[in-house]
């Protein structure tokens, strides 16, 4: 059985936004006391800007454990895959930092990381201990909730409108928090998620194998039934760190609950975009209005941008069909979440 990457959802960024030769002009770094463990999240902007009330919005970033904060020649970088700034007067800007992460990557650490996280084993440098024993949607989950409870209660945040943002690993947790647990949430912007379980993906990767003549049928039914064994022994081991396919069964687990039913049970306007060339999570969501329409909800709206990848570029094809080109788009794909949230 070929041994999947540790995990597949990356939201990653085109490039740095923000920079500064001093880490508090560029961000404001929270603590909070969580039982034996501490959670950690960043408020983007100066400290002056917390003198300002402003509407919260809370950025839940995609999978892997990458630092949120690069130094680099002599300068802080924050990176998203949008631009904090444009709309700093607008909201405090909140992103939770992953336990076990570090919080500022060095230039040495990010040379060395595509490589490393690759590994079947990869160096604890990279990917700690720490961070795969919370690696998982409960962990999250809880995290959003402790930051929001906290930061509502700052006489700085205008608590009539909090907005949830979260793209791809970050989708699955947002349906979790929004529909299942109180939230001071006004507000929701999902994006590049899907509505089943993520361990579908192993399954789908494996037929597209075999479209691809990389697999014949018998070759890839094989291995596609090797993939509900594992599935059964992760359903045995729910809850497991120990045991491990790339990542640890109790993040297979958790973040391979059914998507569908906690959309259908969010009740806030909900704003849901993608790229019509992600296939895997564009097939699912293309039908996701007939599940709303369905259960009457009138909450919903769905944004389609076609020929945009998992991450918002778009696609430049030949007349063959080969990709020839790719256009970030995500700065443009913001702007109209934004709209929808003045509007």
């Amino acid at each position: 059985m070929r041994a999947c990457l540790l995990l597949y959802f990356l939201i990653s960024a085109p490039a740095a936004f923000s920079q500064t030769t001093r880490l508090e002009d560029l961000c404001q770094v929270f603590h909070l006391p969580d039982g034996k463990d501490t959670t950690t999240f960043i408020i983007f902007g100066s400290k002056t800007d917390l003198n300002i009330k402003k509407p919260l919005f809370l950025f839940r970033q995609g999978s892997l454990p990458m630092p949120f904060i690069h130094f680099v020649d002599g300068k802080y970088y924050l990176t998203a895959p949008f631009h904090f700034r444009d709309y700093r007067d607008e909201y405090h800007f909140v992103v939770i930092q992953k336990p076990g992460v570090r919080l500022v990557a060095d230039s040495t650490f990010l040379n060395a990381y595509p490589q490393a996280i690759q590994q079947p084993n990869p160096p604890e440098e990279f990917v700690s201990k720490t961070y795969l024993a919370n690696n998982h949607l409960d962990r999250y989950t809880a995290q959003c909730r402790q930051v929001l409870d906290y930061l509502v209660k700052q006489p700085w945040i205008d608590s009539q409108k909090v907005v949830f943002c979260g793209g791809s690993e970050g989708f699955t947790v947002g349906a979790n928090l929004l529909a299942n647990y109180p939230a001071p949430v006004t507000h929701a912007i999902l994006f590049s998620g899907r509505t089943g379980r993520r361990f579908e993906h192993l399954i789908w990767q494996t037929r597209q194998q075999i479209d691809q003549g990389l697999l014949t049928s018998e070759e890839g039914q094989r291995e596609i039934d090797k993939w509900y064994a594992v599935w059964e022994d992760i359903c045995n081991h729910p809850t497991a760190i120990d045991k491990k396919i790339g990542d640890t069964y109790y993040a297979w687990h958790s973040f391979s609950r059914n998507n569908l039913a906690n959309l259908l049970k969010i009740r806030i306007p909900l704003y849901i975009a993608y790229g019509t060339a992600d296939e895997e999570m564009a097939r699912e969501l293309d039908m996701l209005p007939l599940e709303f329409i369905a259960q009457g909800k009138k909450n919903l709206t769905l944004k389609p941008y076609h020929q945009h990848d998992h991450q918002f570029f778009e696609l430049k094809k030949d007349d063959k069909g080969s990709v020839v080109d790719k256009i970030y788009r995500g700065d443009e794909v913001t702007k109209d979440w934004m709209e929808w949230l003045r509007r």
